[in-house]
């Protein structure tokens, strides 16, 4: 008897297309032997497997962050980059009455002309990093610190030369726009042959890549570098300096931006103590109040210094413990470790920018209904993207401002939902924003007994069966049993199906 008999003993063999639709018990427990087919059938193993059904919603890919990049300098514009175009360090985004005005990273925006008659800042450091990482400090003679000495004077130099300009060591504030990061350039605001004042806008962009550089010292031996995507905090260890931690803590920038000294007992007072002895006290080196949060390094605070060394593996006497120069950096908040700069085990010939630390540059939002445990901060959510391929996601924010999307009274309001993709496919970078699918998980079975739908017959009397091969008979023919079963999860063509039945048996599908 072969499979399109099986009605004669009441059934009818369940429709695939509609299988979905059902889930249903079992009213046939008993199992009845089918006699022998004449010939040989169709089989499918049945399998355990993990089952998961998705609901799809839409949702979109956008970046996380738009940067007006202003002219310094009041004039007209002669030249300016095109919609589309990366801006980046050493980029040059305009030409206002035929000068250059060159785009480099850093936090803390032109607002003087800088020469070595300059006093120490925070934003010489800013540019000398730039220098060095553009590779105009080719003998490794800055010293990447507040002060614009002759080092500096002499990479300036070269840079302006390297523009078409006639270098003479100084900056002024119509050369340089400082930028956050890399941006995509998304709207020009400036016309060429228009003229523009001080602070004009020239470009809006969006920011393909966040950075904040963060330098080492010549002669320094660079190792044991925190992982790219490692979230950066107060007391992260950003890299190993010659056997000796290099921290983060969460500050003003701009006020402080590195350990230019080193500390210990009897140095004189000042705010990079007090820095340094808030970051212990928030790393909880400071648990019995002994040590005083000011501007003085004394027993105290040694002897938290030498706690926090110890929890990180390294010995130090509190009473002659000493924190060296470049040992904390401060940043500013939300950031995590990007792209190494250069290898482990790197000697620096020079002052060198080693690491940027970079934020989520593009992210997906959707709305969803308050309270809707789905989209829970924390929750793991599978993105496809335009080209098929599907990334795993992460809830990173959860909207406080609830509005009614749909305008009916009474409805459930709704909140915005913020998801981080790690890998995002390259196909998508030339697009602003573009939408995206969001695949949901609505039920899921692990190690569930399934079938293929095919495989599933319904019975006229109600209820499911599978007909299980149960051996050959001897002239060759597959021998079969009716198995009754309860159907429940339905998933990619397969369905869970609970009743006597094995992985790795055979069932009859239809040929």
């Amino acid at each position: 008897m072969n499979r399109a008999s099986a009605t004669a003993l009441g059934l009818v063999a369940l429709v695939a297309g509609a299988a979905g639709g059902y889930v249903v018990g079992s009213r046939h427990s008993d199992t009845t032997t089918v006699a022998k087919a004449p010939v040989k059938l169709s089989t499918a193993k049945v399998q355990q497997l993990d089952l998961v059904t998705y609901d799809d919603t839409t949702a979109t890919l956008g970046f996380t962050t738009s940067s007006t990049v202003s002219s310094p300098i009041a004039g007209t514009v002669t030249s300016v980059v095109n919609s589309g175009d990366t801006v980046d360090a050493g980029t040059v985004v305009a030409t206002v009455d035929g000068a250059p005005v060159v785009a480099m990273i850093g936090d803390i925006p032109g607002y003087r002309d800088l020469s070595t008659a300059s006093s120490n800042g925070a934003d010489v450091r800013q540019l000398e990093m730039n220098l060095v990482q553009l590779g105009f400090d080719p003998n490794h003679k800055i010293v990447i610190d507040e002060k614009y000495d002759a080092a500096t004077k002499a990479a300036v130099t070269a840079w302006e030369n390297s523009l078409g300009l006639t270098g003479d060591g100084k900056i002024t504030k119509g050369e340089i726009v400082f930028i956050p990061g890399k941006l995509l350039v998304d709207t020009v605001s400036a016309t060429v042959g228009g003229s523009v004042n001080a602070g004009s806008p020239l470009v809006v962009g969006r920011q393909a890549e966040r950075k904040y550089l963060v330098s080492g010292l010549a002669e320094a031996t660079i190792d044991h570098q925190a992982a790219a995507g490692t979230n950066v905090g107060t007391g992260t260890v950003l890299y190993w300096s010659n056997g000796l931690p290099v921290i983060a803590i969460e500050g003003d920038a701009a006020a402080t931006p590195v350990l230019s000294r080193s500390l210990s007992v009897g140095v004189t007072d000042g705010a990079d103590v007090k820095l340094f002895e808030q970051a212990l006290t928030a790393l909880g080196f400071n648990g019995d109040g002994a040590m005083t949060v000011d501007d003085h390094f004394d027993g105290a605070t040694a002897t938290a210094a030498a706690a926090w060394l110890a929890s990180l593996g390294v010995t130090a006497d509190p009473a002659s413990v000493a924190i060296p120069a470049g040992a904390f950096v401060v940043v500013p908040s939300g950031l995590s470790v990007g792209a190494a700069l250069v290898p482990d085990g790197t000697v620096l010939a020079g002052d060198s920018v080693v690491q940027s630390l970079t934020a989520p540059s593009r992210q997906v939002t959707t709305t969803a209904p308050v309270g809707d445990d789905t989209f829970a901060l924390g929750a793991k959510i599978d993105v496809e993207f335009p080209d098929g391929t599907v990334q795993p996601g992460t809830v990173v924010d959860v909207g406080n401002v609830a509005t009614n999307t749909t305008n009916t009274p009474g409805a459930t309001p709704s909140v915005t939902i913020t998801i981080g993709v790690d890998n995002i496919p390259s196909s998508v970078d030339s697009f602003v924003e573009i939408p995206v699918t969001l695949r949901v998980v609505s039920a899921s079975v692990p190690n569930a007994i399934v079938v293929p739908v095919s495989a599933l017959l319904a019975l006229k009397e109600g209820g499911y069966a599978v007909q299980e091969v149960t051996g050959k008979a001897a002239d060759g023919t597959d021998q079969t049993k009716l198995v009754g079963v309860t159907p429940g999860l339905f998933s990619n063509g397969f369905v869970q199906v609970q009743g006597n039945l094995t992985a790795n048996t055979d069932v009859v599908v239809p040929s």
